[in-house]
């Protein structure tokens, strides 16, 4: 079996054991929401956390790398603006196809990275993640305050939404006590480790349940253009900026599986929230996480 195989087919299968299960019933369907919020925002911030403070990030390309990723979600972006006069549909279902191309799901390549690289894979995605929670939130909310049929985002509220996220609050302790050398001691630090390898599970589990082919069926046409942006155009987009900086070896691959990223399921949140497409935005992150089964394959074995 290769390699690419032997890293990504656990991570497929517990998504697949989450889709079994929500059919299943052996949970009733209202549980998955509260799962997934544990997960994301009770367990992932340990992760992160674990994963920065005691990071080696003197052996990281830190500047290339990160101005790559953050070119890679400002060039989504801007692509996306850059078709939408080409495109006939209503503002609401463009914040949604917005959302769909600038989203990715972090903890989702995040289990990825670590199956295939290890810590220095699960290092290298902690560090994306801290820097694109409050970009991508940032565009997001912009775009659905400018064509979403919600009421006009409060920013201060936003802002201070976005920088209480647990995910940063997590992400910025671990790189202050990487920065300041602060000792934590060993009962502590492996009690936030042992939550941390929680959340992984969690998520791919909760991935699965989500999937929701019922909803593929809205805007079906969209839905082809969204996933071709987002599973084909990002990761050339995120490897080609890459390249370009001089970003090399596993760094190289982790932007590369960023761009190749499905979308995440804040995506149906927050159209629900601020009035966009949200019925087309399910249809995106079932669409995108399927066939992510077959693009991120594709990409890393044409990377070799």
């Amino acid at each position: 079996m290769s390699s690419i195989a032997t890293a990504l087919l656990p991570v497929f299968g517990v998504i697949f054991v989450g889709w079994l299960l929500r059919r299943s019933g052996l949970l009733p369907d209202s549980s998955w929401g509260p799962i997934s919020r544990l997960a994301y925002l009770g367990l992932s911030p340990a992760i992160l956390f674990t994963s920065i403070a005691r990071a080696d990030l003197s052996s990281i390309q830190l500047g290339p790398f990160m101005l790559a990723a953050v070119g890679g979600f400002l060039g989504m972006a801007a692509i996306t603006l850059a078709i939408r006069p080409l495109l006939n549909i209503p503002g609401p279902t463009y914040t949604s196809l917005f959302q769909a191309t600038c989203r990715w799901n972090g903890l989702l390549i995040l289990a990825i990275a670590i199956s295939m690289f290890g810590t220095e894979g699960e290092v290298l995605v902690a560090l994306i993640m801290a820097a694109s929670i409050p970009l991508v939130n940032m565009e997001c909310v912009a775009a659905l305050s400018v064509w979403g049929d919600g009421a006009k985002p409060d920013w201060r509220s936003v802002i201070y939404r976005i920088l209480t996220n647990p995910l940063i609050l997590g992400s910025g302790a671990g790189g202050l006590v990487n920065l300041l050398d602060i000792p934590i001691p060993e009962p502590a630090w492996n009690t936030i480790h042992l939550l941390g390898q929680a959340a992984l599970p969690l998520i791919l589990l909760a991935v699965g349940a989500g999937l929701n082919f019922t909803a593929m069926k809205a805007r079906p046409r969209l839905l082809g253009l969204s996933v071709f942006l987002k599973l084909i155009i990002a990761p050339l987009v995120f490897y080609g900026l890459g390249l370009a900086l001089g970003v090399e070896g596993v760094a190289l691959t982790v932007l590369l599986l960023t761009g190749a990223s499905p979308g995440a399921a804040s995506a149906y949140v927050l159209a629900k929230q601020m009035g966009g497409d949200a019925p087309y935005s399910a249809g995106d992150i079932t669409a995108s996480a399927l066939f992510c089964f077959i693009t991120i394959p594709f990409w890393l074995w044409l990377l070799g």
